[in-house]
């Protein structure tokens, strides 16, 4: 059956949206493709045909490109990548600390298109993120973009009511070490991509 929509899961974090076939393309649940985001060319695994229900649901979604279920080369180039991605994390956490920026590098992916870049990172506080993007870009020569996992709720600090009240912001609490981005926090996101990686298998 020709379906005029597909809902795809993209990208490490588990994005996902809809998509539409560049030609007629007939597909089934765990199929791997190539699809055109609105972050550049990227691989997805198919999760189900994408029906009213999700448009309404998802109004804000720009409907991406289907482009073609992907083949070997396409894994091969997916995983090459993947190791890309896997050293743009490591320069990207030397450079943000090298550069006393206020953040934690958590994941890291270079897309299929080996032109775009994304760096998952968890902020506790402002700062100009233009000298970091600028490095990595040169060094990779690659569109690198910063994505925070911080909500727009997550209060900031500990929470604590005299938490960052004293002359050094969040530093001078020292009660209870929860401020800004603990140890705790990216290990829970290693394990979370681990997890997902261990789950990167057709769905049958």
């Amino acid at each position: 059956m020709i379906v005029q929509e597909y809902l795809l899961s993209y990208g490490s974090m588990g994005e996902f949206g809809r998509f539409r076939p560049a030609t007629p393309l007939v597909c089934r649940r765990g199929d791997r493709a190539v699809v055109r985001s609105h972050r550049g060319l990227e691989l997805a695994t198919l999760l189900c045909p994408a029906t009213p229900g999700h448009a309404h649901f998802l109004p804000n979604t720009t409907v991406g490109q289907l482009l073609r279920r992907a083949g070997a080369d396409d894994e091969r180039l997916a995983e090459a990548m993947r190791q890309r991605g896997a050293e743009l994390i490591e320069d990207g956490r030397r450079l943000a600390a090298e550069m006393e920026l206020p953040l934690e590098v958590i994941d890291g992916e270079v897309l299929l298109d080996g032109e775009h870049a994304v760096l998952h990172h968890l902020p506790w506080a402002e700062f100009d993120e233009r000298p970091l993007v600028s490095a990595l870009s040169r060094q990779y020569n690659l569109h690198v973009r910063l994505h925070s996992l911080k909500t727009a709720e997550e209060p900031e600090g500990c929470g604590r009511p005299d938490c960052g009240r004293g002359e050094g912001g969040c530093s001078s609490c020292g009660s209870c070490g929860t401020c800004g981005t603990t140890k705790k926090e990216t290990e829970y996101f290693a394990g979370l991509r681990e997890k997902m990686e261990r789950q990167r298998t057709p769905l049958l």
